[in-house]
C-alpha cells in the first residue's frame, strides 16, 4: 500500500486551483507545442523513408492498436484521475493499486487481440510483426500513464508537459536512428518500446510515496471495477473508436494511395485533436471535485473553458484551411500533395474536437455515463457509414468528410446530454461568435490575396489573432497571466 505522508490534491479545493488550472493550461499547450513540432519532424522522417503506400499500412496498423487498446483500457486512465481526486487514504490507495493491475491485465489482452485481428485480417508477417510490437509498447505507455495520475491530480502540469516532451523526443530520435539503418515497418512500430521503458522508471520515481508501484492482482476486485464503471468505459472506449475505425475502414475500400493520402492528413488531425483534451485534462480534477460539491463552480469552470476552446480551435481551423499545402509539404513531402485537401475539410472536425473536450469532460465529471455512451455510439454509427460510402468513391476527402460528420454528431450528443436538466450548464456562444466572425474574414483575405500557403497561415492567424483581441473574446484570466500583470 502506498505509504502517503500527505494528501496532493488538497490543492483542488483551494483558492489557487484556478490559476494552477490556467497555468498548467499554458505549460501544457506550450509543451505539447514543441513536443507536435518533434512529433511531425519523426513523421516527416517516416513518410519520406517508407512511401506513400507504406506509410498507408504502418497508419493502418498503427490505428488498429490504437482501437483495441482503447477496447481494452475501458477508459480506465480518465476514471483513474476522476477518482483519485474524489476518493481519500486506504481506499485511494486499493482503487490504485487494482486500477494498475486491471489496465496492465486489459492491455497485454488487447495486444493478443490486435494480432488476432491483424492474422485474420491477412496483413502480410511483417505488419503482424508490428501489431505485436506496438502491443507491447502500449502496455509500457499504459502502465507509466497509470503510475502518473498523481501528478495530474495535484496540478503538476510542468512535470507532466516535461514527460510529454520527453517521450515525443525519445519517439524522434527512435526514428531517426531506424531510418539511418534502413529499417522496415515493423521497427518503427517497436519505437515506443524503449521510449516506454525510459517513462516508466522516470514517472516511477517522481510518484513514489503517493502512489503505490505494486499492481494488485485481484480478479474479483477487477471485475467489480468493471461493473461500476461499465457506462463509463463503453463511452470513453468508442469515442476512441469512431475516431480510428475512419482510418482502418478507409484501408479497406480506397486505394493504396487514397490510403495514404488519408493517413497523412489523418496524422495531422489526430495531433491537433488531441491539444484540447490535453488542456481540458489539466482542469479535470477541479471539474471533478466541483461536480461533486459545487455546481455552480462548475458552471463557471466549464463556460471559461468552451470559451477558450473555441478561441483556439476555430485558429487552428484558420491554420489548416490557409496552411495545408504548408502543412503536407513539410510533414510528408510532394509525393503526399493531394493530403492537402483532405486536411482542409478535416479542419472543420478540429473545431469541433476543441468544443467536444469541454462538454465531454463536464460529463465525465458528473458521471453521465449514459449520454457519454449514447453520443459515441451514434458518431461511431455515423462516421463508419460516412466513411465506408464516401472514401470508397472520393477517397481522402470522402474519408475525411466521414470524420467530420461523427464530429458533428458527437458534439449535438454531447451538448444535449450535459444541458438535458441542468440549464446553469447551457453554453454562452458570446466568444463563439466572435470567433467565427473574425476568421471568416481573416481566411477570405488571404485566399483573395492568393499568397502561398505559409505566409497566407501566418497572415490569416496574425489576422484572427489581432481581431479576437480587439473585439475582447479573450478571457481575462488568460489576459491576466501576461507579464506584468496581475
Amino acid at each position: 500500500m502506498a505509504d502517503v505522508t500527505g494528501d496532493p490534491t488538497d490543492i483542488l479545493d483551494s483558492p489557487q486551483a484556478g490559476g494552477s488550472i490556467l497555468r498548467g493550461g499554458v505549460l501544457r499547450a506550450g509543451g505539447y507545442v514543441l513536443g507536435t513540432l518533434l512529433s511531425l519532424a519523426g513523421i516527416a522522417l517516416i513518410t519520406r523513408h517508407l512511401g506513400l503506400e507504406e506509410f498507408g499500412r504502418y497508419s493502418v496498423v498503427l490505428s488498429l492498436i490504437t482501437v483495441v487498446g482503447a477496447v481494452t483500457d475501458a477508459g480506465m486512465g480518465t476514471l483513474g484521475l476522476r477518482e483519485f481526486s474524489q476518493r481519500r487514504g486506504e481506499d485511494r490507495d486499493e482503487l490504485m493499486r487494482t486500477l494498475l493491475g486491471l489496465r496492465l491485465a486489459l492491455t497485454l489482452l488487447g495486444a493478443g487481440c490486435a494480432t488476432l485481428i491483424a492474422l485474420t485480417l491477412g496483413y502480410r508477417a511483417e505488419l503482424v510483426l508490428g501489431a505485436v510490437l506496438a502491443g507491447l509498447g502500449l502496455v509500457l505507455t499504459v502502465g507509466q500513464t497509470t503510475l502518473g495520475i498523481p501528478l495530474g491530480a495535484s496540478l503538476r502540469n510542468g512535470t507532466l508537459a516535461a514527460i510529454d516532451l520527453l517521450r515525443q523526443a525519445l519517439t524522434l530520435a527512435g526514428f531517426a536512428t531506424l531510418v539511418l539503418l534502413g529499417a522496415d515497418t515493423a521497427a518503427f512500430l517497436a519505437v515506443p518500446i524503449p521510449a516506454g521503458v525510459v517513462l516508466v522508471v522516470i514517472v516511477a520515481v517522481l510518484v513514489r510515496g503517493q502512489v503505490s508501484l505494486r499492481p494488485r492482482v485481484a480478479p474479483r476486485a477487477w471485475l467489480a471495477l468493471l461493473g461500476t464503471s461499465v457506462g463509463f468505459a463503453l463511452a470513453t472506449a468508442v469515442g476512441t473508436i469512431y475516431v480510428y475505425t475512419a482510418q482502418i475502414l478507409t484501408g479497406f475500400v480506397a486505394s493504396d494511395e487514397q490510403v495514404g493520402l488519408f493517413a497523412a492528413a489523418f496524422r495531422v488531425f489526430v495531433v491537433l485533436a488531441a491539444v484540447p483534451g490535453l488542456l481540458i485534462t489539466v482542469a479535470f480534477p477541479v471539474l471533478a471535485r466541483a461536480a461533486r460539491d459545487d455546481r455552480d463552480r462548475l458552471a463557471y469552470g466549464v463556460g471559461k473553458l468552451l470559451d477558450v476552446s473555441a478561441l483556439l480551435g476555430v485558429g487552428a481551423a484558420v491554420g489548416l484551411l490557409t496552411g495545408a499545402p504548408a502543412i503536407i509539404e513539410v510533414m510528408a513531402g510532394p509525393d503526399f500533395a493531394g493530403a492537402a485537401r483532405a486536411l482542409r475539410v478535416l479542419s472543420l472536425a478540429v473545431v469541433m474536437s476543441f468544443l467536444l473536450a469541454a462538454w465531454g469532460f463536464a460529463l465525465l465529471s458528473l458521471h453521465d455515463h449514459r449520454s457519454l455512451l449514447l453520443a459515441n455510439v451514434a458518431a461511431l454509427a455515423t462516421s463508419a457509414l460516412a466513411v465506408a460510402l464516401l472514401a470508397r468513391g472520393s477517397g481522402a476527402e470522402g474519408a475525411a468528410l466521414g470524420v467530420v460528420l461523427g464530429e458533428l454528431v458527437l458534439a449535438a450528443g454531447y451538448l444535449l446530454g450535459l444541458t438535458r436538466g441542468r440549464p446553469e450548464l447551457r453554453p454562452r456562444a458570446a466568444v463563439a461568435l466572435k470567433a467565427l466572425a473574425v476568421a471568416a474574414p481573416a481566411v477570405a483575405v488571404v485566399f483573395a490575396l492568393g499568397l502561398p500557403a505559409a505566409p497566407a497561415a501566418l497572415v490569416a492567424l496574425a489576422l484572427y489573432a489581432l481581431g479576437i483581441l480587439a473585439l475582447r473574446a479573450v478571457p481575462q484570466e488568460l489576459l491576466d497571466l501576461a507579464p506584468g500583470r496581475r
